[in-house]
């Protein structure tokens, strides 16, 4: 009996009757708005060019205005300018870098909601590596690179020693020596860093003393005697962006999350040697994360 008791308090408690009529629910659904500055070009060292190893924005401002229930703009950054470094070798998100923050809305509210970021600052970074086309013959073996097994060591004899075993097949004249003595760890530039350890596959760099990976200075996964720099040409005072009037309806326990890809074909281009890259702001658009839909955005 007094477990009986005990059940009818605690149905009493939480606003329930023997007859199980349900409560409001006590943590309602919610939608959300989050933003996303990325470009889902980049790649490794071994994408062929001009392909960004890393893409290095400063943004100075993201927020979105005209939110119903919300006053004023809301910045996307918890603090600004925010330095962002997109890298192959160490993904992290535009959130995580510069701190930033979803808003939380009521659902089912039509919202029609414009979009501002500015960039002051926006750089691609890759390892240099020679001409590796198929036709091109850059260690000059008259073997062209879509069927040299070493494209930039000389090795007319294409000796390998183990083709049968190899996923990739690589020569014995870019291979060290395993530890039965024979060469089948691919090293492309003969550095004696393997392939898979080194930041230079294409460039000899070899390792500091003491070191277990070639020099590094500045930790972002590209060695230094083969880490190139393109630094993109933005109009005075920075890359102003408005993306006005975005439609979407918001939805219980749904995230609207819009993306600004600058891997999109046509927003920049590159020469293979990642010397000449320039900018199309015209091309670059807002994104719904999950659809096809995409919304023009336009510079002053």
């Amino acid at each position: 009996m007094g477990r009986l008791t005990r059940g009818a308090l605690l149905l009493a408690a939480i606003g329930l009757s023997p007859s199980c009529q349900t409560v409001q629910e006590p943590f309602p659904g919610q939608s959300a708005l989050s933003m996303d500055i990325t470009d889902s070009a980049v790649g490794t060292q071994r994408t062929p060019p001009p392909t960004p190893q890393i893409v290095s924005w400063t943004v100075d401002q993201a927020e979105a205005t005209g939110i119903v229930g919300f006053e004023g703009a809301y910045s996307f950054l918890r603090r600004a300018p925010c330095d962002y470094d997109l890298n192959v070798v160490s993904l992290v998100s535009f959130s995580s870098a510069c701190g930033s923050g979803g808003l939380t809305l009521k659902p089912g509210v039509s919202q029609k909601v414009t979009f501002n970021v500015k960039i002051s600052r926006l750089e691609l970074r890759q390892a240099a590596r020679p001409d590796l086309t198929p036709t091109a013959d850059p260690d000059g073996d008259g073997i062209p690179n879509a069927t040299d097994n070493c494209p930039i060591v000389y090795n007319p004899d294409q000796a390998d020693v183990d083709l049968g075993s190899e996923v990739a097949r690589v020569g014995d004249a870019c291979s060290d020596n395993d530890a039965t003595g024979k060469p089948t760890i691919p090293d492309q530039d003969i550095d004696g860093v393997a392939d898979g350890f080194d930041n230079c596959v294409w460039f000899p760099s070899p390792l500091a003393p003491g070191g277990t990976t070639p020099p590094d200075t500045n930790a972002n996964g590209i060695g230094d005697v083969c880490e190139r720099t393109a630094a993109i040409v933005l109009p005075p005072g920075g890359l102003s962006l408005t993306c006005k009037d975005v439609p979407f309806t918001t939805v219980s326990s749904r995230n609207f999350f819009f993306r600004m890809d600058f891997g999109r074909a046509g927003v920049l281009s590159c020469d293979t040697t990642l010397t000449n890259c320039t900018l199309d702001p015209t091309k670059i658009v807002l994104s719904l994360s999950g659809t096809a839909t995409t919304y023009p955005c336009t510079t002053p």
